[in-house]
C-alpha cells in the first residue's frame, strides 16, 4: 500500500516542530556541550601542567638529596679532620677512610680559619682545571658559618664539559669551636642520569630529553642528552626574553610557555629552585600534551551531534516529547560543566531521548569516577608518603599490596632510635623549639630509613620505630637495618654542630635493634587501621633502645649473628631485660 502523497500543511508542520524542536533543545544543548567542553578543556589542561610540576618537583628533591648527602658526607670527614684526640696523619688517614665509603664527596681540601688552603685529601682527584680550591673572603666564610653548606656556582671541566658543584662547609670542634672549614666540588653527572630516568618513566623509555636543569646563568647542567650540557638553555626560546634569569629563578614562582624548537610546538613548565637560583624545565610535545583535552572535546561534540541528527531525523514525531527531556538534559548538563558531576538525569523512555539521556549519565558517572579517583590517588600518596618509602607508595597505588586487616608472619629487624635525656631538654626550652628540632630530627631519620629499604612504623614521642623487611621480605633485613643505624650516629654527629648551638648541648640518640619472627599486617578496625609489626622481636628492640647509653647501638643476638660479616659487635654479656624472666645476651655495634 502506497502512502498518500504529502500535503504541503504536513510537510509545513513537519519544519516547524523539527525548527522548534532545535531551537528548544538543540541550542540549549549545544550550549551547555560547549561550556562543559571548556570546562573539561581547562580542568585537563590543569591536570597537565600539575603532572608537570609534580615531575618538577621530584627531580628537585633529587638535588636537594644530593646536597644533604654531600652535607651528610663533608661532615664525616671534618669530624675527622678536627678530631683533638688524633695526629695530624691519623686524622687525614681516617678522613680518606671516610672518602672511601663516600657516594657523593670523593675529594676534600682543607681551608683554615683564615680561609687559606692548608691541604687536600681524597678518594679520588677531581679533574685539574676543577681540584685547586679558592681562597675563602670574610664573607663566605660568614655564610658558610651561618648556613651550615655553601653552594658555589657550577663550573665545567674544559675537557669533558662535565658539571661540578663546589661546596664549602665549616668544621667545628667538640664545644662548638670552630676549627677550619672543608671545601670540595662534586660530580652533577648522577643528576643527569636521575633527570634521564625520570623522564623515562614518567614519559616512555624514549622519552629521556624532557626534562633540563640550568643555572642562573642558563648553562644547562643535567639533561638526558650529555651533550647539551654546559650549552645555553636560552637558546630553546623558553627564556629568551628573560632581562634578569638569576631574579627570576629566585622568587620560587613557576609557570607555563608554550614555544617551538625546531618546528615542533612545545610546552614547558618552569619550576625555580630559590635556594641555589637553579631552574627546572619539564617539555612535552603540544599535540601529547594535551591528547586527553582534544579527545574529552570531541567526545562532548560527537555527543552534541548525535542529539541533533536525532531530532532533525524523528522530529515531527518526537517533538512535544523530546522538549521536556530535552531541557532536563540541557540544566544538568550545565551543572556537570560546572563541576556537579554526581548530576542525574531520569527519563522513564526507551527511544533516541532515553538512550542520549543514558549517555549523558554515563559520561557524567565516568567524569565522577575519574575526579574521584585522582582526589583518592593524590591523598592516598599524601598521606602514604608520610609513613612509607615511595616504592611501596607506588606498589600501593598499583594495587600490589593489600590494603585489608590481618597479617601473616615474617622475618623482619626493627630499629627504636631513642632521643636520650629528652625530658630535661624539654624542661630547659620553649615547647616551640623542642617540637621545631624534634621534626628536623625526625626528617633526617626518615629518609634514612627509607634510603635503607625501610619504612617508619610511628614516632612515639622522641622515639622513632622502624621496620626493614616488610612488607616486602629482604633476605638483607638485618644489615640494612644496621647500616641505617650507623648512618643516623654519622650523621647525628654533623647535625648537632647547629642544635648545639640552638640547644646548648648536643642531641644524643640511643638505638636498639631486634630481629625475629613477627606478624606482620594492617591492625585495628576497617573504619582506621596502621601498617605495623608485632612479636617478641619488637619487644626486645624497645628494651634494647631503654638500656642503651647515648650514641650506643645495641643488639639482639639475632641481629648480631646477622650482621657479623660486614660489622664489628661486641658482647656484653648477658643482663635482665624487662619482660624476661631469664637474662638475655646483648650485643654492641663497633662504630
Amino acid at each position: 500500500m502506497t502512502e498518500p502523497p504529502a500535503r504541503p500543511w504536513v510537510l509545513s508542520l513537519r519544519a516547524r516542530i523539527t525548527l522548534a524542536l532545535v531551537s528548544l533543545a538543540v541550542v540549549p544543548l549545544a550550549l551547555a556541550t560547549f561550556l562543559l567542553a571548556r570546562q573539561l578543556d581547562e580542568r585537563l589542561e590543569r591536570s597537565t601542567r600539575e603532572y608537570s610540576l609534580a615531575v618538577s618537583d621530584q627531580v628537585l628533591l633529587g638535588v636537594t638529596g644530593l646536597l644533604a648527602k654531600a652535607r651528610e658526607e663533608l661532615g664525616g670527614t671534618g669530624a675527622a679532620l678536627a678530631d683533638p684526640a688524633a695526629s695530624p696523619h691519623d686524622r687525614r688517614r681516617a678522613a680518606r677512610a671516610r672518602l672511601l665509603g663516600a657516594q657523593v664527596v670523593r675529594t676534600e681540601s682543607l681551608i683554615d680559619r683564615e680561609g687559606a688552603f692548608v691541604d687536600t685529601v681524597y678518594a679520588a682527584p677531581l679533574p685539574p682545571a676543577i681540584s685547586r680550591p679558592p681562597t675563602l673572603d670574610a664573607g663566605l666564610r660568614r655564610e658558610a658559618e651561618e648556613r651550615g653548606l655553601l653552594v658555589g656556582e657550577p663550573v665545567f671541566d674544559p675537557a669533558t664539559r662535565s658539571p661540578y658543584l663546589p661546596l664549602v662547609a665549616p668544621v667545628f670542634r667538640s664545644g662548638g669551636l670552630l676549627y677550619a672549614y672543608v671545601w670540595t666540588a662534586i660530580a652533577l653527572s648522577p643528576l643527569s642520569q636521575e633527570v634521564a630516568q625520570t623522564s623515562r618513566r614518567r614519559f616512555g623509555e624514549a622519552a629521556s630529553n624532557r626534562i633540563f636543569v640550568f643555572d642562573a646563568r642558563l648553562r644547562i647542567l643535567a639533561h638526558g642528552d650529555l651533550s647539551l650540557l654546559g650549552s645555553s638553555f636560552r637558546e630553546r626560546g623558553f627564556l629568551a626574553d628573560l632581562a634578569d634569569p638569576a631574579a627570576t629563578l629566585g622568587h620560587g614562582a613557576a609557570y607555563v610557555a608554550s614555544y617551538v624548537v625546531d618546528g615542533s610546538p612545545l610546552v614547558g613548565v618552569l619550576v625555580p629552585f630559590p635556594e641555589l637560583r637553579w631552574g627546572v624545565v619539564v617539555e612535552q610535545p603540544e599535540a601529547e600534551a594535551y591528547q586527553e583535552v582534544r579527545a574529552a572535546v570531541g567526545r562532548a561534540l560527537l555527543v552534541g551531534l548525535a542529539f541533533v541528527l536525532v531530532a532533525i531525523g524523528f522530529g515531527l514525531f518526537l517533538g512535544g516529547r523530546l522538549a521536556a527531556p530535552v531541557l532536563a538534559v540541557s540544566q544538568a548538563a550545565r551543572r556537570v560543566a560546572a563541576g556537579a558531576f554526581d548530576v542525574r538525569v531520569t527519563v522513564p523512555r526507551r527511544d533516541e531521548v532515553g538512550q542520549l539521556a543514558d549517555a549523558f549519565n554515563s559520561m557524567a558517572a565516568d567524569l565522577q569516577r575519574y575526579e574521584q579517583r585522582l582526589v583518592a590517588e593524590t591523598q592516598v600518596r599524601t598521606n602514604l608518603s608520610r609513613y612509607l618509602s615511595a616504592e611501596l607508595v607506588e606498589a600501593i597505588l598499583a594495587g600490589k599490596q593489600d590494603l585489608r586487616l590481618g597479617g601473616e608472619r615474617g622475618e623482619v629487624t626493627v630499629i627504636f632510635a631513642d632521643v636520650v635525656a629528652f625530658t630535661r631538654l624539654a624542661q630547659e626550652h620553649p615547647p616551640e623549639q623542642v617540637v621545631a628540632v624534634l621534626n628536623e630530627l625526625f626528617t633526617f631519620l626518615t629518609e634514612i630509613v627509607f634510603r635503607h629499604g625501610g619504612i617508619v612504623d610511628k614516632f612515639v614521642g622522641d622515639c622513632v620505630m622502624a621496620v626493614f623487611g616488610a612488607p616486602y621480605p629482604q633476605p638483607d633485613h638485618a644489615l640494612r637495618a644496621a647500616r641505617a643505624a650507623e648512618e643516623m650516629l654519622c650523621w647525628l654527629d654533623s647535625g648537632n654542630a647547629k642544635w648545639r648551638k640552638e640547644l646548648g648541648s648536643p642531641l644524643q640518640l640511643g638505638i636498639g635493634v631486634g630481629s625475629g619472627e613477627v606478624v606482620e599486617g594492617n591492625i585495628g578496625s576497617e573504619k582506621r587501621m596502621e601498617y605495623t609489626v608485632i612479636g617478641d622481636a619488637v619487644n626486645l628492640a624497645a628494651r634494647l633502645e631503654h638500656l642503651a647509653r647515648p650514641g650506643q647501638v645495641l643488639l639482639s643476638r639475632a641481629t648480631a649473628a646477622a650482621i657479623g660479616a660486614e660489622f664489628e659487635v661486641r658482647s656484653l654479656g648477658e643482663h635482665p631485660v624487662g619482660g624476661r624472666a631469664r637474662p638475655v645476651e646483648i650485643f654492641e655495634l663497633v662504630l
